[in-house]
């Protein structure tokens, strides 16, 4: 019983630092925004988040640049990230 309660504790560690989906937040022509919950007390951008960052820019015949990280606040794992299209 005691090795279950620790695999479950243990478990449920892994999966609440792992990051959110991704969700854009404002899109045009020349800027994306993307926020998501991280794993992180800084700011981490992650691949699926690049990715989607390029498919959003290539729309435009534009690539892409990371303009700003920033967390959404001192006390949780929210991070919102712009990318420009240039």
């Amino acid at each position: 019983m005691k090795k279950l309660l620790i695999l479950l504790f243990a478990s449920s560690i892994i999966i609440g630092c792992s990051p959110s989906a991704p969700q854009i937040t404002f899109a045009s022509e020349n800027t994306i925004e993307i926020k998501y919950s991280a794993y992180d007390y800084g700011p981490t951008v992650t691949a699926e988040a690049i990715d989607i960052a390029i498919k959003h820019c290539a729309k435009y015949n534009k690539g892409m640049r990371l303009i700003s990280s920033n967390a959404a606040s001192p006390y949780s794992t929210e991070e919102i990230h712009t990318f420009m299209c240039e």
